[in-house]
């Protein structure tokens, strides 16, 4: 039941994020897709195994993940509207960043939380390969892009969402 109702927190904060708002019919609505999502995903395939990692453990990570997330969409911003200005680096390009063995859902939410950055956007999931192709505003230097990406996971979300 505690991870039911985590998985609708978790998908009415991601909603929330998208609409950047809180305003509380847009809490409600998060509230009823998301428990009209987990209700329907439970009935389509069974549950997973219990995740190894303690619930609390898991629990006291969702700050940092939410205030990380938080900061990569600030950043992210302000290098956007830099770029848009003609201030900041314009060498767009695409990158393929690994993705750390964590199974699907825990790709889906990386894909999810690079995508709300706006200077980020995922373009491909190649989950047979393990890759994640970004297309990124500087991508001048490949490996930076890539070491900046595994280190927000590790950071960020390994410990909500291994």
């Amino acid at each position: 039941m505690i991870a039911l109702l985590l998985r609708v927190l978790v998908l009415t904060s991601v909603y929330l994020l998208a609409l950047t708002s809180l305003h509380p019919g847009d809490v409600l609505v998060g509230l009823v897709l998301s428990g009209a999502l987990v209700a329907v995903a439970g009935r389509v395939r069974p549950h997973e195994p219990p995740p190894r990692a303690e619930l609390g453990r898991r629990l006291a990570g969702v700050p940092a993940l939410v205030g990380g997330t938080l900061v990569d969409l600030a950043v992210g911003t302000w290098r956007t509207a830099a770029c848009l200005v003609g201030r900041g680096p314009s060498a767009a390009g695409l990158v393929e960043v690994p993705i750390p063995r964590g199974g699907p859902a825990s790709a889906a939410a990386w894909g999810v939380r690079v995508g709300f950055v706006p200077d980020t956007v995922v373009v491909e999931v190649d989950e047979e390969r393990g890759r994640m192709l970004l297309h990124v505003l500087d991508a001048r230097d490949p490996d930076a892009v890539v070491a900046g990406q595994l280190d927000s996971y590790r950071r960020r979300q390994r410990r909500v969402l291994p």
